[in-house]
């Protein structure tokens, strides 16, 4: 599994013919900074008519990708309108993001993440909510789906600045801004929880390393629950693109870890800021709705 995932995130600098050395910041560590974007079109986890075919051939993307913005297509008009989304490409061909386990899906999940995903999930958007509290993170603005990064079909943004003792990225996303400390700090209480968890990074030669925990649990990605920990690594590929992979450990939601892995590609800023309230009408139809059918109830 290890030897597929190790041969993906080495296939750009193979293609080129030769090693890059990256470039560096004063300190001596590979300079991140600037701006990059990541997309894929590639699935997160392969389907099942394709389970035989991790990688598909020059004859087959162009088949596929017909299906695949179709139905890209269809989801983004459920959420706002498909017009505004770019679609893309595979990532190397691929027919999965997941990279670990080597069946490009993702372990069985137990019974309480199937029940995350439902109510904390994307999903949640079709249910009846109680409330505001009771509607998805990103749909009430609170945090962008930016804690570990994933590509989607969607172009996403961001900045990445770096000091001695931090790295920071801006993303375009909600203009959510990720601190991480470089030098370890003092360990939270396990009953300290926040939205984006506590991350802290550190290198592993010329791999930056992020760990992730103390969730809030107020949010899932794919079912997993606030004592998930997300082990993610950057590193440089070429001039031009950071290898990027993160590891979902969490016993309480799935049968094993597994490990997505793509490309970041450079890109050219500024990151605007998101205003993501700006002409959003849904939130207030909602609650108003759900009062005229209190009323409503009331009067019989």
């Amino acid at each position: 599994m290890r030897t597929l995932l190790g041969l993906i995130l080495l296939l750009p600098v193979a293609t080129s013919g030769q090693s890059v050395e990256p470039r560096r910041t004063a300190w001596g560590v590979p300079d991140f900074s600037g701006y990059w974007e990541y997309r894929s079109t590639t699935p997160l986890q392969r389907p099942r008519s394709l389970a035989s075919k991790p990688v598909l051939g020059p004859g087959e993307i162009g088949a596929y990708l017909v299906q695949r913005h179709a139905s890209i297509g269809r989801e983004r008009d459920l959420q706002l309108n498909a017009d505004w989304w770019e679609p893309g490409e595979l990532t190397d061909g691929r027919t999965s993001l997941v990279v670990d386990p080597s069946t490009g899906r993702l372990p069985r999940m137990t019974t309480a993440a199937q029940r995350r995903q439902q109510v904390l999930g994307i999903a949640s958007r079709l249910r009846q909510a109680d409330g505001p509290e009771d509607r998805e993170r990103y749909e009430r603005c609170i945090m962008g789906r930016t804690v570990p990064l994933l590509a989607v079909a969607p172009n996403r943004l961001a900045q990445i600045f770096q000091t001695p003792d931090y790295v920071a990225i801006l993303h375009e996303q909600n203009s959510d801004v990720r601190l991480i400390p470089l030098t370890g700090g003092r360990k939270l209480a396990d009953s300290v929880r926040q939205w984006q968890g506590r991350s802290r990074g550190y290198w592993e030669g010329e791999t930056l390393v992020v760990e992730t925990r103390n969730f809030n649990g107020a949010w899932t990605l794919q079912g997993s629950g606030p004592n998930m920990r997300v082990i993610e690594r950057f590193r440089v590929g070429d001039a031009n693109t950071l290898e990027y992979e993160f590891t979902m450990d969490d016993a309480e939601s799935f049968a094993g870890p597994w490990t997505v892995a793509f490309p970041i590609r450079r890109a050219v800023g500024p990151v605007y800021e998101n205003a993501c309230h700006e002409g959003n009408y849904s939130m207030p139809l909602i609650l108003r709705g759900a009062r005229a059918e209190e009323r409503r109830k009331e009067t019989r």
